[in-house]
């Protein structure tokens, strides 16, 4: 099928083919490309995000006050590292739970938010859809919860280390409550 024009030979029909392969590799290539860098984004995000619980669940640990205002602290600190990856993380929903409901030694921060693996153009959307690409994560952190200030010095006579003393049996024979509460009250 080859022709022979003023000295050449010349195929028949490919004209352009070299093109076509080129592009069909492109897209492939460029395919995997964004691929792995929508991946790595997703990857760094949610350690940072990872480590804005754990900030979180450290300030709810602190013993500062009352359990509302130390969630309210702890809020305050996911937010503050939130409002930088806000737009490529979204829709945080922050959460104060213990691993065990009877033990607050297991209380943590546990956050749920959403991420987009690929970013499709609206175009390829039905009007109003989550875009197919998007997926939940979940990070949770659980250092436990320090006794507030209030809560060791309960006047009347219900404070957190005679619970404790209670819960694990021991007997107050003396005033041992009294010895453990001394933090200053």
């Amino acid at each position: 099928m080859m022709l022979l024009q003023e000295g050449k030979l010349k195929k028949r029909g490919v004209r352009g083919q070299a093109m076509v392969e080129f592009m069909a590799v492109v897209v492939v290539v460029f395919f995997f490309l964004f691929f792995l860098m929508s991946l790595s984004f997703v990857i760094i995000l949610s350690e940072y995000v990872e480590y804005a619980t754990f900030m979180a669940a450290r300030t709810y640990k602190s013993g500062f006050s009352g359990e509302p205002r130390q969630e309210g602290n702890a809020k305050l600190v996911f937010d503050k590292y939130f409002e930088r990856v806000q737009g490529i993380v979204r829709n945080p929903q922050v959460e104060f739970k213990r691993a065990d409901p009877n033990n607050e030694q297991t209380a943590g921060v546990i956050v749920r938010y959403d991420m987009d693996l690929f970013y499709f153009p609206p175009l390829f959307m039905a009007d109003g859809a989550l875009p197919p690409s998007r997926i939940g994560l979940t990070s949770e952190t659980h250092l436990g919860r320090d006794p507030s200030f209030g809560e060791v010095c309960d006047p009347s006579g219900n404070s957190f280390f005679v619970n404790f003393l209670n819960q694990n049996g021991v007997q107050d024979t003396g005033n041992l409550a009294e010895q453990m509460d001394d933090n200053g009250c």
